[in-house]
């Protein structure tokens, strides 16, 4: 699936050197020695667009939602041993499995109440301890021919969104450029790609995690695949 906004988190692979050991990466980048080789991987803040279909309680597709957040890595290693190169994508399923279950209690009829559900649940979103999401916003409209048997509904404005090294069990080793620390409450981990273990793991920080609030509010954790 092609995403309006993403980014591969991953910004260069290369084989580990032999003889002389890495230089140490610039701010914003994180350098991640892993058996396969060393990645620098990008811990910068990026924004992310999707597009979701979304059930309603008349049809399985009543809404179309545009939905946008902010992302940043906070544990490089785990993207590099997950296999994460396409940030949207990875984020897509467990961000649909929370908005659909909002959304399916509503009639195409009921945008403005739909909408607001779902940026209510969004402001709860925080990503996982390898990523944090924040400012998420969603915009919703209901697809042509529900809208027109239902008749008009209306859209209203949603609210602005406004080193040293040291090892870990995940087994990569990282050199920063830059110390990330927060804590956050936390949904579980994106759709990985294919496991890559790595050996070492330096200088990373790793978010602490709370647990979510019960889904049957909507509120809960994302349950990733």
């Amino acid at each position: 699936m092609t995403h309006s906004l993403t980014y591969d988190p991953v910004v260069d692979a290369q084989p580990l050197p032999r003889v002389r050991p890495p230089r140490t990466p610039p701010p914003g980048r994180a350098l991640v020695l892993a058996p396969g080789g060393m990645y620098l991987v990008d811990t910068t803040e990026h924004r992310l667009a999707l597009g979701l279909r979304l059930p309603g309680r008349d049809a399985p597709d009543a809404f179309h939602c545009h939905l946008r957040l902010m992302c940043r890595v906070t544990d490089p290693a785990e993207i590099v041993a997950r296999g994460i190169r396409d940030m949207s994508a990875a984020w897509y399923d467990p961000l649909h499995a929370r908005l659909r279950d909002l959304s399916r209690r509503y009639g195409s009829e009921q945008l403005r109440e739909a909408e607001e559900a779902l940026n209510a649940a969004l402001r709860r979103v925080t990503g996982a301890p390898a990523v944090r999401l924040y400012g998420a916003c969603a915009e919703l409209r209901a697809l042509p021919g529900l809208l027109e048997a239902s008749g008009p509904s209306r859209v209203r404005g949603v609210p602005r969104v406004v080193t040293g090294p040291r090892s870990t069990p995940g087994g990569a080793e990282v050199l920063r450029g830059e110390v990330l620390a927060r804590k956050e409450e936390p949904l579980p981990p994106p759709s990985p790609a294919p496991t890559r273990r790595a050996s070492r793991v330096r200088g990373t920080t790793t978010a602490e995690t709370r647990t979510g609030e019960e889904r049957r509010s909507g509120e809960g954790p994302v349950t990733g695949p």
